[in-house]
């Protein structure tokens, strides 16, 4: 039950958004263990960030929600791993990207909460 949600400096196109998708899915399920299925992601772009006082480079910033806690080691693969998929195709220095994880016991779907 992730959500990934990324904001950027960059202009995503649909067919940008539909590949980044891809990776992050197959990242996810890599890394954290959770199938494709239960993936959502969604995309800010065109983000007016700042990084470290100034706009000097593309920027992104991207949150991690999830039911349940990671393994810190499977989080810090994971950072590694959306670091170099957003400097891959992006063209983002990974030292000008943020990643973040939000882990919570309460999630909701399909009109009850796990």
């Amino acid at each position: 039950m992730p959500f990934i949600h990324t904001q950027t400096t960059v202009t995503l196109d649909k067919a940008k958004c539909d590949s980044l998708t891809a990776s992050l899915n197959a990242i996810v399920s890599s890394c954290l263990g959770k199938g494709e299925n239960w993936i959502m992601t969604g995309y800010t772009d065109k983000a007016n960030l700042y990084f470290q006082g100034n706009q000097n480079g593309d920027t992104a910033y991207v949150e991690v929600k999830l039911f349940g806690t990671p393994d810190a080691a499977a989080c810090d693969r994971m950072t590694g791993e959306v670091c170099s998929l957003f400097e891959r195709e992006l063209g983002i220095d990974q030292n000008r990207i943020y990643v973040s994880y939000y882990p919570t016991e309460n999630w909701g779907w399909n009109g009850s909460d796990f």
